[in-house]
């Protein structure tokens, strides 16, 4: 999940680590002097498409906001502006946290030269530093760091602990990227994250309570107002075709992908697919909201597909008749469940009324025969 920059930079704020001050438009800043008037849109170049503009009072300021939020932005609608104080630069450096996949760890990144693509740097000009996640951020990873951005010694001590609270977010924020470009040295001597590039994992937003309620979910990335209210209630849900009857919730990334091939080659239209991810985990009410956010589609039929390693298939199976309870799903309800204490799961669920399979293709082909009669009928 992309957050927009002022999205990213409450995050930055929340964490301890210092952001112009500013405030989303058309509420206006209660501070004088220069403005700069930024675009949110979830994508990078902004400033060479115009995205980014500068204004020497408030009124300047409204009168460019106001014309940047009905546009558009390398072909995406801004989806908010953000307005904040103009800083006065003196160097710009740059500085991120990504997952490397293929180490299976964080690494660290750093540049003296910020505000720039990364492609640009000259080569050698990018530090990485591969953090083991058994160790975490050390001393020795911040002084590496602090030798490649070449700062004086003045900058220092307020460098290292950006990056050390910058490691923090990306931990307890469950984040694959967060970047900083530029990271700001004022004239003042001041460290400031003048941007915010922050993505977050899709699978563990339902550990992230608090987030959910400071972050507008229309303003969450491009996603349609569907896939929005699928992750602020916890999933990841990925819309198929807006014409389509059925929903299908899984129980994990690999399996949907999976699903979605065998329902499409049987000719089910899915309206949506609905990754369940952690969670399978977190109880009946946290279900019970994804329920409710598939329901807003109204789907004819809804295939819940899980096949369970860790959790246990009864326990998760009365999370079903919790959330059911909750919030019930209309339209018919088809169940493949298997896994440990599958039986016993199944025999919950079918006494309750779901059509429960064991296997997958028997339930696709049940789903498929019945879309076929209702067609003809």
């Amino acid at each position: 999940m992309d957050l927009l920059e002022y999205q990213g930079k409450a995050l930055f704020r929340r964490h301890g680590i210092s952001v112009p001050s500013g405030s989303l438009w058309p509420e206006e800043p209660d501070f004088d002097g220069s403005l700069v008037v930024k675009a949110q849109v979830a994508a990078g170049g902004r400033g060479k498409a115009g995205g980014i503009r500068f204004a020497t009072d408030r009124r300047e300021a409204n009168l460019i906001a106001g014309d940047m939020q009905n546009g558009s932005l390398n072909g995406r609608p801004v989806q908010a502006v953000y307005i904040e104080r103009r800083l006065d630069i003196r160097r710009e450096l740059y500085l991120a946290l990504a997952i490397d996949r293929d180490r299976r760890c964080l690494t660290l990144l750093v540049a003296a030269e910020g505000g720039v693509d990364i492609e640009e740097l000259p080569h050698g000009g990018l530090l990485r530093i591969a953090i083991d996640p058994l160790l975490g951020l050390r001393d020795f990873h911040v002084a590496a760091a602090l030798r490649c951005a070449a700062v004086d010694d003045a900058q220092q001590p307020a460098l290292a602990g950006v990056v050390r609270c910058l490691y923090r977010l990306a931990i307890e924020e469950d984040a694959e990227l967060v970047e900083i470009n530029p990271l700001v040295i004022t004239a003042d001597g001041d460290v400031v994250a003048a941007d915010a590039k922050v993505v977050l994992d899709d699978n563990a937003w339902f550990r992230r309570k608090p987030l959910n309620h400071e972050l507008p979910t229309s303003h969450l990335g491009a996603r349609s107002p569907l896939e929005s209210e699928i992750a602020a209630a916890g999933a990841v849900g990925v819309e198929v075709d807006p014409q389509g009857e059925l929903v299908a919730v899984v129980s994990g990334a690999g399996l949907m992908m999976a699903t979605l091939d065998l329902l499409c080659e049987q000719g089910l239209r899915v309206r949506c697919a609905v990754d369940l991810g952690g969670t399978v985990l977190a109880g009946g009410e946290v279900l019970s909201r994804v329920f409710e956010a598939v329901g807003a589609a109204r789907p004819r039929v809804t295939f819940l597909n899980a096949f369970m390693q860790t959790a246990l298939c009864d326990e998760f199976a009365r999370m079903l008749l919790d959330a059911q309870q909750r919030k019930p799903l209309g339209g018919r309800i088809v169940v493949r469940l298997k896994g440990r204490n599958a039986e016993a799961g199944r025999d919950l669920l079918a006494r309750q009324g779901f059509e429960v399979y064991e296997d997958l293709t028997p339930a696709i082909r049940a789903l498929a025969g019945s879309t076929k009669q209702a067609e003809t009928s």
